[in-house]
């Protein structure tokens, strides 16, 4: 039975949310929310940066880049294409440049040689292809495929990431370029390199106000842009590249919370790759089976590593000893994941299903270093149910595109992949309110709604909002907009409850004797 038959109020197509406010969402209409939002909205946005892209602009800079890459690439000898070839593409896109240039040739054997060549290596791959299909797709489908962000290959902005000790941001765009907002400051850093393209992922390192993490094609940058600088260009020198053969596309990047370790992963590869990003090197970690490792999440506690696949499987490593248990029979990859506070729980969904799981993980285990239960529990069944709405049926819920559990651990967000005879989707988000208590249990509040048309790219929570949680949507229009959902945390209200009882006793007068 769908969780979304339990009394869940469906908005009127013209109404957006602007806030959660006593356990409810509030909506006000399109035009009215536009003029003047909630004066609680803009007191708790008046310290966050305002993002406003014109998408445009994002494509005739995409478009300029292009034509400039055109005619750098006619200047470069043969050798450095081919170099480039075999950075980006590997053996098989350094014989296609061969056979590509030497195709007019009549009398060189080079061309035959290298389609020859060519034609053994797909060969070969489409062998391995027919067990992990995505390895036959291009650099590009194959982000596009293992993305959280809703249609990566058309989009114009391709990740985004919230600092997590203040208010700055971080957005890629698909002109190859990471901008950086922080707080109210006019000063907006535009970070460009030759190697960052196809960009598909943003991490900032914890402990740390300057270092950023961003998964490019062919290898991960690690920019160092120093906060009090004046400068809105870092010079390309300002980023350190962290590349291994065959490691690409990188399409996750995980920081441990603890140090400075960073855990890169690539669909096309079977190793995850954990990075002494000080001295430049990486241990690769490497277990068969799989065909690749899609998307990784460190535990908020740095004990645990979850580490999904293109397949029906997925592992979770603790970090002291790097062993890993893998838990297999899923239906379809694992799609999206997110960790409890605490580290203990675990959810995830997976692509063919319209379920939440959740795992459980016990830190005073002795049987194994894991820890980890042996068989999932159903937390909430998400799938499709009609509402009537303004004489019109429209259809809420079914498969997960993404999902994230804010700091506290009290507000879980989730959206839903795209489907073909249901357009209402692209701009909702399911929110719940989540207790922890013997078990997880997921209480629908409501959909958060954004303007009508409009199509939701991502969504996140800014980590450092004191007064709840602050969801943080990113649309197709290039705008990012904040719905303040206000409430007090356990944390908060256990610490009133103790305050409280222990002002009683002053409230008596004390017997003289």
């Amino acid at each position: 039975m769908s969780i979304f038959s339990t009394n869940c109020v469906l908005p009127p197509s013209d109404h957006v949310t602007t806030c959660e406010k006593n356990g409810e969402l509030v909506y006000r209409q399109t035009d009215e929310a536009n003029q003047s939002l909630n004066q609680e909205v803009l007191f708790q946005k008046s310290n966050y940066p305002t993002v406003e892209l014109e998408v445009e602009s994002l494509r005739s800079l995409a478009t300029e880049n292009n034509v400039k890459s055109a005619f750098l690439t006619c200047e470069e000898t043969r050798w450095k294409r081919a170099m480039q070839a075999w950075h980006e593409q590997g053996l098989c896109g350094v014989l296609e440049m061969i056979a590509d240039e030497d195709s007019d040739s009549s009398t060189s054997w080079t061309p035959w040689l290298a389609c020859a060549s060519l034609a053994v290596v797909r060969w070969l791959n489409s062998l391995h292809g027919s067990l992990y299909p995505h390895l036959v797709l291009s650099n590009e489908d194959m982000i596009s495929e293992f993305t959280s962000i809703r249609n990566w290959k058309k989009s114009e902005i391709c990740a985004f990431a919230w600092h997590p000790h203040t208010p700055k941001c971080a957005i890629a765009l698909k002109d190859n370029s990471v901008k950086i907002f922080s707080g109210k400051s006019e000063i907006v850093s535009n970070l460009k390199h030759r190697l960052q393209q196809c960009v598909s992922a943003l991490a900032w390192k914890h402990h740390s106000a300057s270092v950023l993490a961003v998964a490019c094609k062919t290898c991960i940058l690690i920019w160092r842009v120093d906060p009090s600088s004046l400068s809105t260009r870092p010079a390309a020198s300002a980023a350190q590249v962290l590349a291994y053969q065959g490691h690409g596309p990188v399409t996750s990047l995980a920081w441990d919370p603890k140090g400075g370790l960073l855990a890169s992963a690539s669909p096309s590869d079977t190793a995850m790759l954990i990075w002494d990003v000080a001295k430049g090197a990486c241990t690769v970690l490497r277990r068969f089976g799989g065909g690749g490792v899609s998307h990784l999440r460190w535990s908020p506690d740095g004990e645990r590593l979850f580490a999904a696949t293109p397949s029906q499987m997925f592992r979770v490593w603790e970090t002291q000893t790097w062993q890993c248990e893998r838990w297999t029979q899923l239906n379809g990859r694992c799609q999206a994941a997110c960790w409890s506070p605490d580290g203990r729980m675990l959810l995830f969904a997976t692509e063919n299903e319209p379920i939440i799981y959740s795992l459980k993980f016990n830190k005073e285990s002795t049987t194994d270093l894991i820890g980890g239960s042996k068989a999932a529990i159903v937390c909430a069944d998400l799938s499709e149910i009609a509402y009537d709405q303004e004489d019109e049926v429209i259809k809420i819920g079914g498969l997960v595109q993404d999902m994230v559990l804010n700091e506290t651990g009290e507000r879980l967000a989730v959206s839903f992949k795209p489907n073909e005879k249901n357009d209402n989707l692209s701009s909702l988000v399911a929110l719940f309110n989540v207790r922890q208590m013997q078990l997880l249990e997921l209480i629908p509040i409501g959909f958060v709604q954004g303007e009508p048309g409009n199509i939701l790219q991502m969504f996140s929570f800014e980590p450092t909002f004191n007064e709840g949680a602050l969801l943080t949507m990113v649309w197709e229009d290039g705008k990012v907009t904040y719905v303040p959902l206000f409430f007090l945390s356990s944390h908060d209200l256990e610490q009133q409850q103790n305050n409280y009882l222990h002002s009683i006793p002053d409230q008596f007068p004390q017997q003289q004797n």
